[in-house]
């Protein structure tokens, strides 16, 4: 099994472990450029904040979104029961 290829990212000179067989990277060591003063940092800080606040209305969004599927499942699944309640719900280890 050949070794992971160390390669040297031209755009942010970052040292990727890359695998020969697969093709993905396996580990990144990334550099980080130091900051030129304060105002530098804090921009960088309040750009990752909105981005985080994005991620997180996005996976809210998608939660909510997943619930009312859930339930519009279940309210159908319902009905069913209650139209014949003497079928047996399907057991999902029978491969029929």
């Amino acid at each position: 099994m050949p070794e992971a290829l160390d390669i040297v990212c031209p755009c942010c000179e970052a040292l990727l472990k890359v695998d020969p067989e697969t093709g993905t990277v396996v580990w990144a060591d990334k550099k980080k450029a130091p900051a030129q003063d304060f105002d530098d940092l804090v921009n960088r800080v309040q750009s990752q904040k909105s981005r985080l606040d994005e991620k997180f209305a996005r996976s809210v969004h998608q939660n909510k979104h997943q619930r009312e599927i859930l339930d519009k499942k279940f309210e159908e699944a319902r009905k069913r029961a209650a139209l014949d309640p003497d079928k047996r719900p399907p057991n999902p280890f029978d491969n029929e």
